[in-house]
């Protein structure tokens, strides 16, 4: 029997089903990261290594209010409340941080009109003052350095993820990608002095509920770890923001 569906009916379902990809699509994308320098720590929402930092007006109010902003000196740990800027999540830090940490909420993510169950999306961003020291995993998916040159390990809720894709983008933007072992560590070369962001990834389809009450089918994870390294040769500069940004 042929269908009895509108044409501009069909069109308004497609063109709502593309709009809801494109959501998921963009914030999957995107990833969180910080960087700290002279006391002030942001937090920014983009691509690094595209040099992108999404706005306010714009993507980044769709967070859920401003994430709170853990740090950690020594054996001493204290939650620092921001504000929301122009480009990021501010925050003025105290003394000599050893690490930092965000994981901001973004809200569940409907993916009803592709018969898939809702989605949780949940970017974090860790800041280390370096890789010589190690550093213990708190967040679900962490990714933390060993305190070896170079040397980084993927967590996941404890454990370690064998054959986790870590991608590290140096202080020009240029990337590299490495698997992770069957211990979760990858070595990356840092030829280069600058701020460096590496990026991991992980998908849990195990269904749960968020601390809000909402029911979800998966969850999708994106962490960052950012650091600075003093010494090493001059890197080239990011490129240009795309335009718009």
């Amino acid at each position: 029997m042929p269908s009895t569906s509108h044409p501009k009916t069909a069109l308004l379902a497609t063109l709502i089903a593309c709009a809801s990809l494109t959501a998921v699509t963009t914030a999957s994308a995107h990833q969180v990261w910080l960087e700290n320098a002279g006391g002030q720590a942001r937090l920014h929402f983009g691509e690094f290594n595209e040099n992108l930092r999404e706005s306010s007006p714009g993507a980044l109010d769709k967070f859920k209010g401003v994430p709170v902003l853990e740090q950690v000196a020594g054996t001493t740990a204290q939650r620092v409340e921001g504000k929301l800027g122009k480009d990021a999540f501010a925050y003025t830090t105290t003394g000599t941080p050893d690490t930092l940490f965000a994981a901001p909420l973004y809200p569940l993510i409907d993916r009803s009109k592709r018969n898939l169950p809702a989605m949780v999306w949940q970017p974090s961003a860790r800041w280390v003052a370096g890789l010589a020291k190690p550093v213990a995993p708190t967040a679900p998916l962490d990714l933390v350095p060993t305190g070896k040159p170079g040397e980084l390990k993927v967590v996941y809720k404890g454990a370690p993820v064998p054959k986790a894709k870590v991608q590290l983008a140096a202080p020009s933007g240029w990337t590299r990608e490495a698997e992770a072992g069957e211990d979760g560590t990858v070595t990356f070369v840092t030829p280069w002095k600058g701020q460096y962001v590496a990026e991991v990834k992980h998908t849990d389809k195990t269904e749960g509920t968020t601390a809000q009450g909402e029911k979800y089918g998966e969850a999708s994870y994106v962490t960052t770890l950012t650091f600075v390294l003093a010494e090493g040769m001059a890197s080239p500069p990011l490129p240009e923001p795309p335009k718009g940004h």
